[in-house]
């Protein structure tokens, strides 16, 4: 598994229009947390999980709710039932709105309730760490997320014991469910705070592939002597304009045709 980040950005395209036909055919979702993590994902999925390793990496997507991108990568990897992206949401499907293990083995953790995915990632990093195993464990937490306490308590415990086969990602696309970070409970100086909780800290462009590349390809390299944390700039909806920092797009309960014709088409200008 060793795709660069051009062949990613490809694959990026393609994991965006699936999440277009999930949201369209399941006639809810949420698109515009879905859409600003596409690249974090594909990055960690296509170089780094190998679905034939019993002993694998593992990933925890803390902000469940953001369940179609999971969906989609899934499909552009193969590993779902021909057309059964379109039963997302649907009575007995494996395709729940938040992630549910229980229905879809390939998930490494059924979350939703927020605040929980960092405590997940502590319990398989101490997993392999208990059987030797040189594994890692990528957690995504959102950025409204972090205002849950047990994500302090989490970090605090991963702090403490240089659990450096973790690295969490925060998605800062700067929104949350009703309203922005800024107007409902903004976190401030999270560099000072995860430092002092003892991770390195790093701000990227969280779509851009060349940095996401480099910096899980050090990672796995164990080029970072503390456990590591990674802001990540993104955009809520990227990659479809009139989505783009539209909070509206947050979940939406109705993709009309016309919609999903004119998202696709923006989706497409990239391929």
């Amino acid at each position: 598994m060793n795709n660069n980040p051009n062949e990613i950005k490809k694959i990026c395209v393609n994991v965006r229009k699936k999440i277009l036909e999930l949201i369209y055919y399941g006639q809810s979702g949420h698109i515009g947390p879905s859409l600003s993590i596409v690249e974090i994902l594909v990055n960690i999925y296509f170089n780094h999980i190998d679905f034939e390793n019993v002993n694998r990496n593992r990933l925890i997507l803390s902000k469940g709710h953001a369940a179609p991108a999971l969906y989609a990568i899934f499909d552009q990897l193969g590993l779902l039932k021909k057309d059964e992206i379109k039963t997302l949401r649907k009575l007995g499907s494996r395709l729940q709105g938040h992630p549910d293990k229980r229905k879809l083995d390939l998930l490494d953790a059924g979350t939703g309730a927020l605040g929980q995915g960092l405590s997940i990632a502590i319990g398989y990093s101490l997993g392999f760490k208990l059987k030797n195993l040189d594994n890692n464990v990528f957690c995504i937490l959102g950025d409204g997320e972090i205002q849950e306490g047990q994500i302090w308590e989490a970090a605090m415990y991963i702090g403490t014991h240089q659990l450096n086969n973790i690295i969490t990602f925060i998605d800062g696309n700067k929104f949350q469910n009703e309203y922005s970070i800024a107007e409902t409970l903004p976190v401030k100086n999270l560099r000072g705070k995860w430092e002092s909780f003892g991770f390195e800290y790093l701000e990227i462009n969280g779509h851009d592939n060349h940095e996401l590349h480099k910096i899980n390809q050090n990672f796995i390299l164990k080029k970072f002597n503390k456990p590591l944390l990674v802001y990540c700039n993104t955009v809520k909806g990227r990659g479809i304009p009139f989505m783009e920092n539209n909070n509206s797009y947050h979940h939406i309960k109705e993709m009309k045709e016309k919609d999903f014709n004119a998202a696709m088409k923006e989706v497409i200008k990239n391929d």
